[in-house]
């Protein structure tokens, strides 16, 4: 119970060193009393708008309403939600607090202002495309000129697009879901909006089949907290809360929310909890000490007795404090010294002879002698031992204090065994370095992911660009093999943005660690439904056992490797033979697993080749005869492996494949 004693000290001290302090915010007096006349806000908290207002399992979340009840916590203030309105209720009411004070995400613009005050802005992100994966290369605006575009309803983006591009076929939905929905299955072909928005919904509704295919070039997305119009005291105390916010509380929103991790290097967490493992360890085998010095102190205890009989009980109790690696001390209750080892003695360069008799507090300065007076008296007092820890300097000391206790269970004297502990502590300042340094690390890591997903991509984007200008103003002057070089060139760019795509998918495989049971039947559902074009197209059919076993798994990766099996059924098909792709599952108790197999009726696969189709980027045919990068195995592979499973094949070339892969049952 001691040693669990110690390790709970230890995890409280270190989480008290972590834990930030709210610092009061120096208000003028007319906010001041504003606030206090007012305690209570109405904020809009019923909204689709993630990641920044929504709702999950019941609870209003997103980057708003962190900032909003961050702020509304700096200043005191409670917040209750508004009645249910709709956005264009909201430009309404606003303006006269007609049911609510605060809109926690809005855009500032000049329409707005006439009736309703703003706050600083607190975040700002740029506008992209999104297209499916398969389409032509897209490098801005321009080239979806007569095409059919999404975005949502009454979004400033949205007249900004009708006004400066007309030539876009527009429709207008109330949510993103909605128009990425469309997209994915090739209702449109592609989708304007915000960045993080436009991101979480790829990740988290399973459109594997999308990609960011360039920025928008359209007024950034730059959000403020809406106040209504009559409260600008109420608006001036939301800037003072969010200048107060530190630049690691922003930090910590963004990153809970916009966190994009790269699989290069060491994991942080990982590293932490090794750290915090080998503290531990160190703690146990400290508790493993401390449990062995009782045993020695009982020991002592029972020479003591022979040392009454034979008169030797000095002589013995030197001998065992000198049997110890740490500094020990023997003493009465009142500090007369009755021996210690050579250790104590190299301490303070005296002679352990001359020890005995001497005065315990006469070794230490006046304010040290004070604490250990304070120390012993507790132990003497409860009879308990007690363990505490000195720095002197760069030297670090676990002093265990334990009571002697007489055939009356009356304390008599006292031992203390003095153990240097400066290699546990510099140890263990050396793993909160490296985890600070890998973290640091990381962080850079993941500023290089989200580089290549957007600024790598942006000399591909130049040369699709020149390479259209060059055909529109000189086509008419080149001959056929002119423009033969120049659809080269044009797919050459469209073939490496899709690699560079590919690559970040497949690095980004595992960043839903989080593993929980899953109704293997819901994601294949999902990827079958993302897939509607495909099997339209092809003529295919998917048939699923009833029921599929449910599985422990992150469902997007889960959505994710069903959806590339599938869709390589469909796609390596025989000619003039409609797809039919089999999907069936089998549980074996014993071993807590499930085995699932993805079965279709296509070309077929060379038993050689069975190894290598689980290769990155490796192909068994022509682009011109199979389009893609050959990475969509290599996806499933690593997908199943981080799941703690295996992924292997049989195939017989001409009549189809079976896939077969293994996941933990739930239920084990």
């Amino acid at each position: 119970m001691r040693i669990l004693r110690l390790i709970a000290v230890f995890a409280c001290v270190w989480l008290s060193t972590h834990s930030a302090i709210a610092q009061p915010l120096s208000l003028p007096d007319d906010v001041r009393q504003f606030l206090a006349d007012h305690p209570t806000i109405r904020v809009r908290t019923l909204s689709a708008f993630p990641p920044f207002l929504f709702d999950q399992d019941g609870t209003k979340q997103g980057i708003s309403i962190d900032y909003i009840t961050l702020a509304a916590r700096k200043l005191g203030l409670t917040i209750v939600p508004s009645e249910p309105m709709s956005f264009a209720d909201v430009l309404r009411r606003l303006p006269q607090g007609d049911g609510i004070d605060v809109q926690p995400t809005m855009r500032a613009t000049p329409d707005r202002h006439g009736g309703i005050l703003f706050s600083k802005p607190y975040s700002t992100f740029p506008l992209i495309i999104v297209t499916r994966s398969d389409a032509p290369f897209i490098g801005g605006l321009d080239d979806l000129s007569e095409r059919r575009v999404v975005a949502e309803t009454a979004y400033w983006y949205t007249e900004e697009i009708r006004k400066f591009h007309p030539a876009i076929k527009l429709r207008t939905v109330p949510s993103s879901g909605d128009a990425l929905r469309l997209v994915s299955q090739g209702d449109s072909d592609a989708y304007v909006g915000v960045l993080p928005v436009a991101t979480w919904h790829m990740e988290h509704q399973g459109y594997t089949n999308l990609k960011i295919a360039a920025p928008a070039d359209l007024t950034s997305a730059e959000f403020s907290f809406a106040v209504r119009g009559d409260w600008p005291l109420l608006a001036r105390a939301l800037d003072l809360a969010l200048d107060s916010i530190t630049a690691e509380e922003h930090r910590q929103i963004r990153q809970h929310w916009l966190n994009i991790p790269a699989q290069i290097g060491l994991d942080p967490m990982t590293v932490t909890l090794w750290g915090l493992a080998g503290v531990l360890v160190a703690l146990l085998i400290m508790g493993g000490f401390a449990l062995a010095n009782r045993r020695l102190i009982r020991e002592i205890h029972l020479r003591r007795q022979a040392e009454a009989q034979l008169r030797t009980s000095e002589e013995t109790s030197r001998q065992l404090l000198d049997a110890s690696t740490d500094a020990c001390m023997l003493f009465d209750v009142d500090g007369t010294m009755r021996g210690c080892n050579q250790v104590f003695a190299g301490r303070f360069g005296i002679d352990p002879q001359t020890v005995p008799g001497t005065s315990l507090w006469d070794y230490f300065p006046p304010d040290v002698t004070a604490q250990r007076r304070l120390a012993v008296a507790q132990v003497v007092n409860s009879g308990v031992p007690q363990t505490t820890i000195d720095a002197r300097g760069d030297r670090h000391l676990s002093n265990s204090i334990y009571p002697l206790k007489d055939a009356g269970g009356v304390v008599r004297r006292v031992a203390v065994y003095s153990r240097d502990i400066t290699e546990r502590v510099l140890a263990e300042q050396k793993i909160r370095d490296y985890v600070a340094e890998i973290e640091r690390s990381n962080e850079d890591l993941e500023q290089f992911a989200y580089v290549a997903s957007h600024d790598l991509r942006e000399p591909l984007r130049q040369i699709a660009s020149f390479v259209s200008l060059l055909e529109r103003r000189y086509g008419h002057q080149l001959d056929e093999d002119a423009g033969q070089f120049i659809a080269y060139a044009r797919e050459g760019v469209h073939r490496m943005d899709q690699l560079i795509l590919d690559l970040l998918d497949y690095s980004r495989i595992g960043r839903d660690t989080a593993l929980a049971p899953v109704d293997s039947r819901k994601p294949l559902k999902t990827a079958i439904d993302n897939l509607k074009a495909s099997l339209a197209e092809s003529g295919g059919g998917v048939h699923c056992q009833d029921p599929l076993p449910t599985v422990l798994a992150s469902e997007p990766q889960l959505l994710r490797l069903f959806q590339n099996l599938v869709g390589n059924g469909l796609k390596y098909r025989r000619e003039g033979i409609a797809p039919r792709i089999e999907i069936s599952a089998s549980t074996d108790a014993s071993t807590g697993m499930a085995t699932f197999t993805v079965s279709d009726n296509g070309i077929g696969i060379e038993a050689e080749y069975y190894d290598r189709i689980f290769g990155i980027f490796q192909r068994l045919h022509g682009r011109t005869q199979y389009p893609g990068t050959g990475i969509g195995l290599a996806i499933c592979k690593k997908v199943v492996e981080r799941h703690g499973g295996r992924m292997w094949l049989d195939s017989v070339p001409g009549q189809g494949s079976n896939f077969h892969f293994t996941l933990k049952l739930a239920s084990h």
